[in-house]
């Protein structure tokens, strides 16, 4: 080896040992930590947060002063064929509320019996088409003073909603609407359950005052995992652009917006904090769903669709049904039954 690299080695060897051990170890550890402390301060800040809400009702888009106009007329006139079928009906029916519950004064008492009696015929699965007519003739859309939202039937005069669909109804008058009524018919909320937070029960019992439902729909217990579903419903984000829903906010009684079907199967039954049993399935639901049924492959509801969960950190979304044992349950704290025909729904 020259004499050149020989003092080469020495140097380094010298310039190694001017720097402990210890020391370099030392800096290199508060380096990686301090790179630790800085990247999760940054996932925290430009993190958006998981978010739980309800599906509350979409909105009514900004609407020019002549159509808003219209929109008054047309409130004017289905406040006048209320009056008049309030006053052609004799009703001094009045029952106690129960704990829990709010009662409309002079509302109507529930029956006594089954709303929907289990139908002795065997349980058949539905067609796309027979499936579909029965949602179109079941599910309606729930027009309270700032808010649009979906309800379905159980009973000719009777539909079951959300609660926080229907909170910001004056005096608990609604109006109800689809292309199978005909025309935009008056209702009144009867029942509702008690205030919570989201994942409490949250149901609205609510009287069309006028007509009768085209098809009604049952409830059932049948919510395994797996099964096939279909949500029904009137999202406000599909209602900005029909021609049906800004005829009919624009004055025209007989218009009313197409309604919407998405499927999806159950992912997984859970139990709100609040001790509600829900469904949790992937059946696309948003603003506007509020209230609307979901049901299997034989028509038969599920769960009333209620509230979402999302989550921009990681592009998700999860969509949450009250089950129908938990309509069932409010139905009979406010007086009616509604049993739960749990037959197995057969495959296609």
């Amino acid at each position: 080896m020259s004499e050149a690299a020989t003092q080469n080695q020495a140097a380094d060897r010298r310039f190694l040992g001017a720097v402990p051990g210890r020391w370099l170890w030392l800096a290199l550890t508060v380096l990686l930590f301090a790179l630790l402390i800085a990247l999760a301060v940054w996932f925290w800040w430009f993190r958006k947060p998981l978010t739980i809400e309800r599906i509350i009702p979409a909105q009514q888009a900004e609407l020019a002063p002549d159509v808003k106009a219209r929109a008054g007329a047309l409130e004017k006139q289905i406040a006048e064929i209320e009056k008049a079928i309030a006053e052609a009906k004799a009703d001094n029916q009045t029952q106690l509320c129960p704990p829990g519950q709010k009662l409309k004064q002079g509302a109507n008492a529930l029956p006594a019996a089954p709303l929907a009696p289990i139908s002795a015929d065997p349980v058949k699965h539905l067609s796309i088409s027979e499936l579909s007519d029965k949602l179109e003739g079941a599910t309606v859309l729930v027009l309270a003073e700032n808010s649009v939202a979906t309800g379905f039937f159980i009973a000719p005069d009777l539909l079951v909603t959300n609660r926080h669909a229907v909170e910001s109804s004056k005096n608990g008058k609604v109006f109800i609407a689809s292309r199978s009524l005909g025309r935009v018919r008056p209702g009144e909320v009867v029942r509702t359950s008690a205030a919570g937070n989201v994942g409490a029960a949250d149901f609205a019992l609510v009287r069309m005052t006028d007509g009768s439902a085209p098809a009604v729909l049952s409830l059932s217990g049948q919510n395994g995992k797996l099964t096939s579903v279909v949500a029904a419903g009137y999202p406000g984000l599909t209602l900005q652009n029909d021609t049906g829903f800004r005829r009919l906010i624009a004055g025209d009684a007989q218009a009313s917006p197409d309604l919407n079907l998405t499927q999806g199967v159950v992912q997984s039954l859970q139990t709100s904090p609040q001790g509600v049993p829900v469904i949790v399935h992937t059946a696309s639901i948003l603003q506007g769903n509020s209230g609307g049924p979901l049901v299997d492959t034989c028509g038969r509801v599920l769960g009333i669709n209620t509230f979402i969960t999302v989550d921009a950190g990681q592009s998700g979304r999860v969509s949450y049904a009250q089950t129908a044992s938990a309509i069932s349950d409010f139905l009979a704290q406010s007086g009616g039954r509604l049993p739960l025909d749990n037959r197995v729904c057969p495959a296609s």
